[in-house]
C-alpha cells in the first residue's frame, strides 16, 4: 500500500469505531472478554498515543489512563489527531523505532491502521448490528505483519504460541479470494518452526488450507471469525489449535 493510504483508513475506522461506541459504552465486547466498549475505546486512545510517542521520541512513554464515561469519545479523537501529527512529521524514508526493534518507514501508521480496524470490528460486534469488512489491501498487509513481525517478536520475547516446538514443521496455506488481488498477492504459504514462521506469497499445499476474503482471513487469524465462513481443506484441527494457543 502507498504510505498516504494508511492515514485515511486509520481515520475512517476510528470514526466508525466511535460511531459504534456512542451511546453503547456499557456494552460487553464479545471478542475482548471482560471488556466493555468504554474500555475498548480507552485502549484505542492509549495505543494511538503510544504510537505517536514512539514516532516523536523513539521509545516508550507513560500514557495516562483514559477518562471515564462519554468523555472517552473526545479523548479518542484527540489521540487520533496526535497520532496523525506524529505520522505527518516522521521521515517517510527513515526506519522507525518500535517494540520489535527498527522497522521500515510507515511501520507505526500501518500498525495503528490494522489495530484500529480490528477494534472497530470488536465494537461493531458489541452492537450486534453487523460489521463492515476491513479494507482488502489493509487486510493483506495485516496478515503480512502478523507473520512477518508480530509472531517472530513474540517468539523472540519467549511468548511461544505458533513459534513453539509443537508447531514445528506444520504448514498452512491461506488464499484470499478477493477478485481485485493480483495473482499470488493474496496467498500465503506458511511453514512454522521453533523460531519463527517462514512465509512465501505463492500457491502451495499445506497441512491445512483456508480460502476466503482477505478481511475474513485477517479476522480468523486474530480470532474474530468462525470457521464456517471459509472453505477449509486438510487438517482443520490446526485452526482450532490456532484459536486456542495463538493470542496476540
Amino acid at each position: 500500500m502507498d504510505r498516504a493510504s494508511y492515514p485515511a483508513l486509520l481515520r475512517a475506522d476510528t470514526e466508525r469505531l466511535l460511531a459504534a461506541g456512542e451511546g453503547r459504552l456499557d456494552r460487553p465486547v464479545p471478542t475482548c472478554p471482560r471488556w466493555s466498549v468504554e474500555r475498548l475505546l480507552g485502549h484505542v486512545g492509549r495505543v494511538h498515543r503510544n504510537a505517536a510517542a514512539w514516532l516523536w521520541t523513539g521509545g516508550r512513554t507513560e500514557i495516562p489512563p483514559a477518562p471515564g464515561g462519554a468523555a472517552v469519545l473526545a479523548w479518542v479523537r484527540d489521540g487520533l489527531e496526535e497520532l496523525t501529527e506524529a505520522v505527518q512529521s516522521a521521515d517517510p524514508h527513515a526506519d522507525e523505532q518500535t517494540f520489535a526493534g527498527p522497522q521500515p518507514a510507515s511501520f507505526w501508521v500501518r500498525r495503528m491502521a490494522v489495530e484500529t480496524a480490528l477494534h472497530r470490528i470488536d465494537a461493531e460486534l458489541a452492537t450486534g448490528e453487523g460489521t463492515t469488512p476491513v479494507d482488502t489491501a489493509l487486510a493483506v498487509e495485516g496478515i503480512d505483519e502478523l507473520f512477518g513481525v508480530l509472531l517472530p517478536f513474540r517468539a523472540l520475547a519467549g511468548a511461544g504460541s505458533a513459534g513453539s516446538p509443537s508447531w514445528s514443521g506444520k504448514t498452512m496455506h491461506l488464499h484470499a479470494t478477493d477478485p481485485a488481488l493480483a495473482a499470488g498477492e493474496g496467498e500465503w504459504s506458511i511453514t512454522f518452526d521453533a523460531d519463527e514462521p517462514s512465509v512465501v506469497h505463492t500457491h502451495a499445499e499445506g497441512d491445512v488450507a483456508v480460502r476466503g476474503p482477505a478481511s475474513d482471513l485477517l479476522l480468523l487469524l486474530w480470532n474474530r471469525a468462525s470457521l464456517d465462513r471459509f472453505d477449509v481443506f486438510g487438517d482443520a484441527a490446526l485452526l482450532t489449535r490456532w484459536r486456542d494457543e495463538v493470542t496476540i
